[in-house]
């Protein structure tokens, strides 16, 4: 068996870009429309999203899931054209200023006939 890990590291400004190609996906109702100020990575994975709306003074809190967030990463790899395999595993992590997502793939192998 061959086990490939790939670690893909999403900066804070990789994250903001992220929200900004989901609050354009259609039928998506968990954003609203609005500037996105902040993205902060949450300790189990998940993302908090402060978005400003037109014509409101307070900012808005929206808290995504860890299953979520990697639902809007991926979105995000595919809308980058970086390759993720559908088979692979898929884990995220927080880190200081960003989140680490990372995919391991197993391939089975066999050797040659006798």
């Amino acid at each position: 068996m061959i086990v490939e890990t790939r670690e893909l590291f999403f900066t804070n400004s990789a994250l903001k870009k992220a929200i900004a190609w989901y609050q354009k996906a259609p039928n998506q109702t968990d954003l609203p429309l609005g500037v996105v100020t902040s993205v902060m990575p949450t300790y189990d994975g998940g993302l908090s999203v402060q978005i400003q709306q037109s014509g409101a003074s307070k900012s808005r809190e929206v808290v995504f899931t860890p299953s979520k967030t990697l639902a809007l990463l991926l979105l995000f790899c595919r809308r980058q054209k970086v390759p993720i395999p559908r088979d692979a595993g898929k884990e995220l992590e927080t880190a200081e200023d960003g989140l680490i997502l990372i995919v391991r793939g197993e391939t089975a192998t066999n050797a040659p006939p006798p």
